[in-house]
């Protein structure tokens, strides 16, 4: 029997991981490696260890198309491939994307195509890890009907843990994932950074916090967040609370800000009866917030 076909747009780190697991697991047979950059896109084969480096008029057909290009250009790549004439009714189109829906490829389903969404909860900034450590990743899923019951066991297969999520919910899902992960990482820098310049370096200065955030996960593990609060909001110490807001907005007014923030967050999970209120720590006279820069950002895939 003929393995079903996967041709992947966009084989990037998500992109190669996924066509790997898939391809190692004898789920699929890759295909077409379809990306901008030649030398990223034949690099993507040699770890993949299968497919065809082609450009999108050239792809082979396919019973699954793998869009997995950053979330802003996965509408312009399906609609590229909607124009194309390389789908065919009952073919299925899928993103890994966190933040969107199916639906921004909806256009497709009126070439008879089915259209979904599987976001592995996994960071896929080293591949070679993120292939090595998939088992037991959660996949969130949504999409047609037919074409998740088709994904769920391909894949489970690859070691993921797949659960159905609503399309209107995926925001709030993806802000789960960035909180935990990505702003954990900047979470961490400016933890740093106020080790520095408390005249700590910052190899000494992490390894001095790694021991405190394992303690931290382990304690949320086993007793949940509100338990596991310490310091002084669950302490109710509103002088020192207001003493390293000043601090950290003096070195920085977005740390300062964060640290204030997260504050409030903390409040809602201190013990009852705590003397402490949110208009105590918003009587300082600095800002509630920092503007976001005008220029742009730096993208990241």
């Amino acid at each position: 029997m003929n393995k079903p076909r996967l041709n992947i747009i966009g084989p990037g780190r998500l992109g190669r991981s996924i066509g790997r697991l898939l391809h190692m697991a004898g789920q699929i047979e890759v295909g077409a490696l379809i990306g901008r950059h030649p030398a990223s896109t034949a690099a993507a084969h040699d770890f993949i260890g299968a497919g065809t480096v082609c450009t999108l008029d050239a792809a082979p057909a396919a019973d699954y198309w793998l869009i997995a290009t950053p979330d802003d250009a996965i509408a312009a790549a399906a609609a590229n491939l909607g124009q194309s004439g390389r789908l065919r009714s009952g073919d299925t189109v899928l993103h890994c994307s966190g933040a969107l829906a199916s639906g921004v490829m909806a256009p497709l389903r009126s070439l008879g195509v089915r259209i979904a969404s599987v976001h592995p909860l996994k960071s896929f900034a080293d591949p070679a890890t993120a292939v090595t450590d998939f088992t037991a990743t959660f996949c969130a899923c949504e999409g047609d009907a037919l074409a998740v019951d088709e994904l769920i066991p391909m894949f489970e297969a690859i070691g993921g843990r797949c659960s159905r999520i609503a399309a209107e919910h995926k925001l709030l899902y993806h802000a789960a994932a960035v909180l935990a992960c990505n702003h954990l990482v900047a979470l961490m820098d400016g933890a740093l950074r106020c080790l520095e310049n408390a005249g700590i370096a910052r190899e000494p200065a992490w390894h001095a916090l790694q021991p405190l955030i394992a303690g931290t996960l382990t304690n949320i593990d086993r007793k949940g967040t509100q338990q596991a609060l310490t310091g002084p909001v669950a302490r109710g110490d509103l002088a020192t609370l207001r003493a390293e807001i000043d601090a950290t907005h003096a070195l920085d007014p977005d740390i300062g800000a964060a640290y204030r923030s997260l504050s409030l967050l903390a409040l809602q999970l201190a013990p009852p009866g705590l003397a402490l209120t949110r208009e105590d720590l918003n009587s300082t006279n600095l800002p509630l917030q920092s503007p976001l820069p005008t220029a742009d950002l730096p993208h990241q895939p």
